[in-house]
């Protein structure tokens, strides 16, 4: 069992670290909103969103299309000598489109929908099951396991497994619609075992060799980009997977994994990692486990119990995590009262900072923790702050980076949106006009909104004084500065 937070522990700080873990931040004014309504409601809140909180409306692109029209029609532009190289283009080029507004379309969704904890999970989940538009290449495919993700985010696993196996993008990403009886592909059993459900040392070559025959037939309909189940195509032989034989689907395979006791401990550090601490111990990971199992890999009710327990809210875990990049962008927009800047921007920011949405480094996802920090992302986030602060044109970042998860054509654009004038921020909606007099007064409410634990009384000091040596400056200048100080210290980079 996790032990339950006791009532008088739970104040601004700790009101603070849950809206910062379970959401992506939270300002001054809902700290203290959640403060007063106490923990269990604060968490009810976050976990019991309103059941139409999944029924996002779609990006207008986002509907099926005729794949296969689609590409007969530059096929026969091509054997007709016809200008087939632009048609493909125009096709890329609208897919990149698609791609760079479904990425602005999620970041807003996590920085202006009601249910921040949805849209967080969702983001577990496409770090777990990573599929990359990189070869995927479509965007709707990519908006369907997304919506697919989010409509699962809380509910059962081994049903979210499930459906992803039927997933397109997935399909796709690890050849699984390739697969036939005669020739079974083994890529998505293999990640399927290493990387989804058990881990490493849990499975062997057999259970590899088994798992990939059972899930023969599955297939896309390149008509309307929907999955289909071809029988004929389906190895109906009996199999032996994990000690079970016989004519094993699919469904049957998932169902043994999850019976697994290692897939429970697979999870549970997963889910302990992204919302807890980097470095769980075995007992931790061991109790988090049981609880996965006593809720029937139920995810609802397994984040409630954690959410409510004195471990989420220990010394080891709090402002203790590297913001990862996604967080950064919103909680940042959230903190300054901002909106995002234009796609062009927020997917050159993340391409920066080492997080493309929809575009993972590879199946394992993003490893996250320290991997966040380098000498080169740390300078990006400093220069992307003073352009959301300020509105002044971003400097080059990293050359090395540059190309990962966009087009030459999207990289264009960005640096032109970055060099264009931005609106500095309103600082009179952070800091009452009162206050610009009084500096120490004001550090202590800027303080409140940009650090989840009060700084050091040196770190006060010099916020002070930076201000204090600014007097004859602009005020609001001035404050837009302080801002940007706070923002480039140790501390904010922490959730």
């Amino acid at each position: 069992m996790l032990a339950p937070l006791p009532a008088s522990q739970w104040n601004k700080t700790t009101a603070a670290h849950l809206l910062s873990r379970a959401a992506f931040g939270a300002t001054p004014a809902e700290i203290d909103a959640a403060e007063k309504k106490g923990l269990s409601a604060t968490v009810a809140e976050l976990v019991d969103f309103k059941p139409d909180a999944a029924n996002v409306p779609a990006p207008d692109w986002a509907h099926p299309r005729n794949i296969r029209e689609i590409r007969m029609g530059i096929k026969a532009e091509k054997e007709r000598g016809g200008n087939f190289k632009e048609k493909r283009r125009e096709f890329r080029m609208m897919e990149g489109e698609e791609i760079l507004s479904l990425r602005q379309w999620w970041l807003d969704r996590m920085l202006n929908g009601p249910a921040p904890l949805l849209e967080k999970m969702t983001l577990f989940w496409h770090g777990h099951f990573a599929t990359s538009v990189q070869k995927v290449r479509d965007a709707y495919w990519m908006w369907l396991q997304n919506d697919t993700l989010r409509r699962n985010a809380l509910g059962s696993f081994s049903a979210l497994a499930k459906k992803i196996s039927r997933d397109p993008a997935m399909m796709i990403y690890l050849d699984l619609q390739q697969s036939r009886k005669e020739h079974p592909n083994e890529n998505w059993a293999r990640e399927l075992m290493e990387l989804f459900t058990v881990g490493i040392g849990n499975y062997s070559e057999q259970d590899i060799r088994e798992a990939a025959r059972a899930f023969t037939g599955y297939r896309l309909d390149l008509t309307d980009q929907q999955f289909r189940y071809a029988p004929f195509q389906q190895d109906a032989g009996p199999k032996n997977f994990m000690g079970r034989t016989g004519a094993i689907k699919g469904d049957d395979v998932l169902e043994a994994l999850v019976g697994k006791p290692a897939c429970a401990q697979f999870i549970g550090r997963k889910l302990w990692r992204y919302f807890v601490e980097d470095e769980p111990s075995p007992q931790t990971v061991d109790r988090v486990a049981e609880r996965i199992r006593a809720h029937k890999f139920e995810m609802r009710p397994l984040l409630r119990e954690i959410f409510s327990s004195a471990e989420f809210y220990s010394d080891r875990a709090m402002a203790t995590q590297i913001k990862s990049p996604v967080q950064y962008i919103v909680q940042t927009c959230k903190l300054l009262g901002t909106p995002l800047p234009p796609a062009v921007v927020s997917q050159n920011a993340m391409r920066q900072m080492g997080q493309v949405l929809f575009a993972p480094p590879n199946v394992k996802g993003w490893d996250g923790g320290k991997t966040w920090i380098s000498t080169s992302t740390l300078y990006f986030r400093y220069n992307f702050a003073n352009y959301l602060i300020n509105g002044d044109a971003m400097l080059p970042g990293n050359p090395q980076t540059r190309g990962q998860g966009g087009d030459v054509g999207f990289r264009k654009a960005a640096r032109v949106a970055e060099k264009t004038p931005r609106d500095p921020i309103d600082v009179s909606k952070l800091v009452p006009v009162e206050l610009r007099t009084k500096p120490r007064e004001l550090v202590d409410v800027l303080s409140q909104r940009l650090f989840q634990n009060p700084p050091s009384g040196k770190e006060i000091d010099a916020f002070t004084q930076y201000l204090e040596a600014r007097k004859s400056d602009d005020a609001d200048g001035a404050v837009r500065g302080l801002i940007h100080l706070m923002m480039s210290t140790p501390q904010f980079q922490l959730a």
